[in-house]
């Protein structure tokens, strides 16, 4: 199994929540300088627009660091403009600055050679009842992605999804919220952004959700990180729930997966090179399970409706 690492910048300068600011500010510069750092990282998912206020320098930072842009990560939340949505926002003109920022991260992606564009529509939702119309809001929402889309057949458009936070409620909440996206837009560049511990939060299997993606051809793209099924924590990889990121790499290597694994993990108060190289210390010596569990009676196990004869073989394996 080929395992492609991408860290995201946003990770590695200053961090908030709710309540506090972890972190000193850093320009790209310093981000990138860190990211070079991390053990077993090779690319960059890179944010648009503010990881490219000058292209050019920041191919040049890149090069310098010796790392690869892996992808482009669009950024419709963030600002005052999207505090009344983006993609579905009533204001048409706000709808078309969100479609131009997402075809812009396209350009910023074409330009590195990356050819992937994700984006997670983090204010395309609601939190009461009676508040938007779905009917409109949904045609809104496809429309946009598969114009974009359209317009840039040879960049992949990977739609992240989530479940809440900071709406309590997403059009595009889970794996298929996502994938009827697609399938109703019917391009062949538009797909999903499957974050391991976004599926967990939604009450998905990641192993299944995987599977199902890979079915349709739309799993365009992976982040890696853990949760407790409750919250976006964005923990270690691997840290919370072993069997489950187990089973999750025994499928990627079953699909044949070989795109991008971005590491989507929130260091906050702690340092972001040791929990990024822990994040892919972990996911290698798992893949490396993984690669072994076809030796194991797995397909016995399966056959038989025994899952303990699996479960516990990987034990013995675990814990010797």
């Amino acid at each position: 199994m080929t395992l492609q690492f991408a860290t995201i910048t946003g990770f590695f300068g200053q961090l908030k929540d709710r309540f506090k600011f972890y972190h000193e500010t850093k320009i790209l510069e310093e981000k990138l300088s860190l990211i070079s750092q991390v053990e077993g990282n090779q690319g960059v998912e890179l944010i648009y627009p503010y990881d490219f206020k000058d292209k050019y320098q920041t191919k040049t930072q890149l090069e310098k660091n010796r790392l690869i842009g892996a992808a482009v990560n669009v950024d419709i939340k963030g600002e005052m403009v999207w505090n009344q949505r983006s993609l579905t926002a009533l204001s048409a003109e706000t709808r078309k600055k969100a479609f131009d920022y997402i075809a812009q991260g396209a350009e910023m992606s074409r330009f590195l050679g990356a050819n992937l564009v994700t984006v997670c529509p983090l204010q395309d939702g609601y939190d009461y009842h009676f508040e938007v119309n779905y009917e409109r809001s949904w045609q809104y929402l496809i429309d946009g992605l598969k114009e974009v889309a359209q317009s840039y057949p040879d960049v992949k458009i990977s739609i992240e999804y989530k479940f809440q936070e900071p709406l309590s409620h997403y059009l595009v909440g889970t794996a298929f919220n996502a994938l009827y996206v697609c399938l109703k837009a019917n391009v062949p560049n538009l797909g999903v952004t499957l974050d391991f511990g976004h599926a967990l939060q939604a009450g998905e299997n990641p192993a299944e959700t995987m599977t199902i993606l890979a079915r349709e051809n739309k799993l365009f793209h992976v982040h890696i990180n853990d949760n407790d099924g409750k919250w976006d924590w964005d923990l270690i990889s691997g840290s919370r729930n072993l069997m489950s990121y187990l089973e999750f790499l025994y499928i990627m290597k079953k699909i044949d997966y070989r795109g991008w694994i971005a590491l989507d993990v929130t260091p906050r108060h702690r340092n972001p090179i040791e929990i990024f190289s822990t994040s892919i210390y972990i996911t290698k010596k798992l893949a490396k399970l993984a690669e072994r569990l076809d030796e194991f009676p797995l397909q016995e196990s399966m056959e038989k409706d025994s899952p303990q004869l699996i479960i516990r073989k990987i034990y013995d394996e675990l814990i010797k």
